[in-house]
């Protein structure tokens, strides 16, 4: 019976980890990497809502997220110098993307676990 009640609630916090989005569980930076015609550069951000200055200032197009399962669009903010749109998308590889329009510098990051 001790075994069996053991087993069970063993099952129900290993079940409940996975249930967890990722950013729930422990994702302490984010990848990112900014294209700007054939510049690029890349940047890792943390996820506890510090401001992380890109020091570049090629014209971005589209960042690339690469930190797997991780919602850069929702919870991060990205500074340029004028108003921009952000719309996310997809590559035929899977890799996360992140449009900025009209192209611009992208002067700092930040992101934030949840």
């Amino acid at each position: 019976m001790q075994f069996s009640t053991a087993l069970t609630l063993g099952l129900s916090l290993i079940a409940g980890t996975q249930a967890l989005p990722s950013e729930e569980r422990g994702i302490k930076s984010v990848h990112f990497t900014f294209h700007g015609g054939p510049a690029s550069y890349e940047l890792y951000v943390p996820t506890d809502g510090t401001w992380v200055a890109t020091n570049n200032q090629i014209s971005v197009s589209i960042i690339d997220v690469d930190t797997a399962h991780y919602d850069a669009l929702s919870l991060c903010t990205f500074k340029t110098p004028g108003p921009q749109t952000l719309v996310g998308g997809v590559t035929s590889e899977g890799v996360k993307t992140i449009t900025v329009g009209p192209p611009q510098p992208v002067t700092s990051v930040s992101c934030r676990a949840h």
